[in-house]
C-alpha cells in the first residue's frame, strides 16, 4: 500500500506548465478518476482539458501531454473491460490530433510529432481490425416483438394450454467418504496454485513500481518528457493491474482453502449418512459458502 501511495504522489502533481489553468483543473480532476480506477470519466476529464486548448500550434506541447494521458488511459480501460470501444474512441482522438497537426504546420508535414501519432494510429487501427470489420459499428436496435393479427370471431376465445407436468425432484443421495477426500484435495491444490497468482500479481506490481522510481530519479532534475509522462502512466496502470490480480486471486485462494477443509472434515464424519450440498458464493463485497445438511437414516 505504502509503494501504490508513492506511485500516486509521483503522478498526481500539480499540473503541468504547459496546460492552461482550465486545463490543469480538468487534469486534476481526470487523475482523481484515474486513482479510482474509473478510466471512463478520466477520459471525459482529459479530453475536456484537450479541447480547452484548441491551438494546435500555440498550445502544442500540453496538447501531447494530454494525448499520452488520454492513450495509456483508454488502453488500461480496454484491458479492463475487453470491450473496442475504448480502442474506437482512441483511433478517433489521435486523427483528430493528427489533421489539426497537419494543418497547423502545413510547411512540416513530416515533423516527428506528425510520425509518432500516425504510428500509433496505425497501431490501433490494427488492434480493431483484428477484432473485426464491424469493431467500431453500434450496436443494432433490439427487434421489436412481432404484433399479432385481430383475432377472427372463431378464434377469438384462446384453446385452454394442457396442466404442464413438473417431474419431480429427487431427493439427494449421501456422498461417498471417498469422493469428499478427492473434492476436498483438488479444492485445496486449486487454492495453493492460487497462492501462485497472489505472488505473481505482487510481483508484477512492485516491478512497474521500481521502474517507475527510476524514471523519477533519472529526470529529477527536468521536468519529464513526454514520452517518460506516457511510460510512467503505463507502468501505473500495469501497477494497478497486478495488485487488482493479487487481491481477486487471494480471495479466491482463501475460499478454496474454506471448501477443501470442509470436504475434508466432512469426509471424516460421512459415516453417519448425512446428505448435504456445499455452495461458494462470491462477490465484490466479499466471499462465503453456504452449506446445506440433510439429516436422516441411511438407506
Amino acid at each position: 500500500m505504502y509503494s501504490a501511495l508513492v506511485l500516486a504522489l509521483i503522478l498526481a502533481v500539480e499540473p503541468p506548465r504547459s496546460l492552461s489553468p482550465e486545463a490543469g483543473e480538468h487534469n486534476t480532476l481526470a487523475m482523481q478518476y484515474y486513482d479510482a480506477g474509473q478510466f471512463g470519466p478520466a477520459v471525459d476529464e482529459f479530453y475536456a482539458a484537450y479541447q480547452s486548448m484548441p491551438d494546435a500550434r500555440r498550445d502544442r506541447e500540453g496538447r501531447l501531454l494530454l494525448l499520452g494521458s488520454m492513450r495509456s488511459t483508454l488502453l488500461a480501460q480496454y484491458k479492463q473491460t475487453g470491450e473496442s470501444a475504448p480502442l474506437c474512441r482512441l483511433q478517433k482522438i489521435l486523427k483528430e490530433h493528427l489533421d489539426a497537426l497537419t494543418a497547423a504546420y502545413p510547411e512540416d508535414p513530416e515533423m516527428q510529432e506528425a510520425r509518432s501519432v500516425h504510428a500509433r494510429h496505425d497501431e490501433v487501427t490494427q488492434q480493431l481490425a483484428a477484432i473485426g470489420p464491424t469493431a467500431c459499428e453500434p450496436p443494432p436496435p433490439p427487434a421489436l416483438p412481432p404484433v399479432d393479427a385481430a383475432p377472427t370471431t372463431e378464434s377469438a376465445a384462446p384453446a385452454p394450454a394442457p396442466p404442464s407436468k413438473v417431474a419431480p425432484t429427487p431427493a439427494p443421495d449421501a456422498i461417498p467418504p471417498r469422493h469428499l477426500k478427492i473434492a476436498g484435495g483438488v479444492t485445496l491444490g486449486l487454492g495453493v496454485a492460487l497462492l501462485g497468482v497472489v505472488a505473481y500479481g505482487i510481483i508484477a506490481e512492485r516491478r512497474a513500481l521500481g521502474n517507475a522510481y527510476k524514471i523519477r530519479d533519472a529526470s529529477s532534475d527536468c521536468p519529464l518528457s513526454p514520452d517518460q509522462f506516457t511510460e510512467l502512466k503505463d507502468l501505473r496502470s500495469d501497477a494497478l493491474a497486478g495488485r487488482h490480480i493479487a487481491i481477486v486471486a487471494g480471495i479466491a485462494a482463501g475460499v478454496t482453502a474454506v471448501l477443501g477443509g470442509t470436504l475434508l472434515g466432512l469426509a471424516r464424519r460421512s459415516g453417519r449418512a448425512k446428505r448435504w450440498s456445499a455452495t461458494p458464493w462470491w462477490s465484490p463485497a466479499g466471499a462465503g459458502l453456504t452449506l446445506h445438511v440433510r439429516l436422516g437414516g441411511a438407506r
